[in-house]
């Protein structure tokens, strides 16, 4: 029983300290600046022991929000962004406001949540943004359905639905003048951007030359890609003929014939000097491209090794088995595989009135003996 009567003294106690001094024992932290002088009147916004309660409205008229102050004195300027509160409960304020944050105002905000609003104020956004809306021709079309359009936690990025405009939707200038180029292409076309854009965005665009261009463009393609045009040797000869080599898709890859270069296409390092490589076999034939190489691509190579000694029955070696220079394929040697002494050599071609013995290829172009290499005895072209 006495342990009793000293729990309900303790209690007792406790309650009446809370009830005389709730602000030092339950105070959570000081109030925002407007709120400073409520500091030690806990009553003043908390009902006693109903939680959390607050009695906002006691001063806050949410009617006169933005219009009156809490003493109901009217405001020099009204803030047109407070007038939604007039639309909400009471009760409604902790959704967005707290205390206790410190004297910074701006710390007892919460963001705010269009689903707090009732039904009238959810459809009608201009009600509350009115100074948010462009003067611009769609929005002066699409009236006040921002929604459609744009969601409620920021205005940018929208989403518009083009399909909505109708037939002045296709009047894409009205609302995007300021998207459109300046150049020779977009002067001759203007208005007409569903030729070549869609909805979503401007690029990729997709344009069709025989459609939308006029006789005299079409021949030109210069004034419009005049900043694509390459400055080498072959684009300066060929001038403005650009659809000679390209397709009106894109410029690559371009199909050149080389035939309208007449004997000038015989200089194929005018044009592909970055192509050469520098190796033995190639510095030494420069400029002789087409010996080996057609027109339409480099690879594979045609080299025609017969001219100089076909390589048949037992001549199947590798290219270092007679070119024995690193990088110079002038020069060979029969030596490697041929065991015959310089004095045999000699005596023998002595025999046959031959001085010059040294280049045996002159004679010799295949493996026989003498056969068809013999009449390349005398020189020629390819001494």
């Amino acid at each position: 029983m006495k342990k009793s009567v000293i729990a309900a003294a303790f209690v007792t106690v406790i309650v009446a300290l809370l009830v005389a001094f709730p602000e030092i024992l339950l105070n959570p932290g000081p109030l925002m600046k407007g709120h400073e002088a409520l500091e030690n009147s806990c009553f003043s916004c908390h009902r006693p022991f109903a939680g959390s309660s607050q009695q906002c409205a006691g001063c806050h008229k949410p009617a006169d929000i933005g219009i009156k102050n809490s003493a109901g004195q009217v405001l020099a300027v009204r803030n047109r962004k407070a007038l939604f509160h007039r639309a909400l409960s009471e009760t409604s304020c902790v959704r967005c406001h707290t205390d206790h944050k410190g004297r910074q105002p701006k710390y007892t905000l919460k963001t705010f949540r269009h689903d707090t609003l009732p039904a009238s104020l959810k459809n009608d956004c201009i009600a509350c943004h009115n100074d948010r809306k462009p003067a611009d021709t769609l929005h002066r079309i699409v009236s006040d359905a921002c929604a459609t359009c744009h969601s409620t936690d920021k205005w940018k990025s929208a989403v518009f639905d083009h399909t909505r405009l109708g037939a002045s939707g296709r009047d894409c200038i009205a609302c995007h003048k300021k998207n459109t180029p300046s150049d020779a292409l977009h002067r001759q076309i203007a208005g007409a951007c569903s030729s070549c854009h869609g909805t979503t965005s401007w690029k990729p665009a997709t344009f069709d030359h025989e459609r939308s261009l006029s006789a005299a463009l079409k021949n030109n393609c210069m004034a419009c890609h005049a900043n694509k045009k390459q400055n080498d040797e072959l684009h300066r000869t060929a001038g403005t003929a650009c659809a000679t080599c390209h397709r009106t898709d894109n410029w690559k890859n371009a199909s050149f014939d080389h035939s309208v270069l007449a004997v000038k296409g015989r200089d194929c390092i005018s044009c592909h000097k970055k192509d050469t490589p520098t190796d033995g076999l190639h510095r030494q034939i420069t400029g002789a491209c087409s010996s080996c190489h057609g027109t339409a691509r480099w690879k594979p190579a045609t080299f025609d090794h017969s001219r100089y000694f076909r390589l048949d029955e037992d001549h199947r070696a590798s290219c270092s088995t007679c070119h024995t220079v690193p990088g110079n394929y002038k020069s060979y040697t029969c030596m490697n595989c041929h065991e015959h002494s310089p004095s045999r050599i000699a005596s023998e071609h002595l025999e046959e009135g031959i001085r010059n013995y040294n280049n045996c290829i002159k004679c010799h172009r295949s493996a026989s003996e003498h056969g068809e290499g013999r009449r390349y005895e005398g020189g020629g072209e390819d001494d």
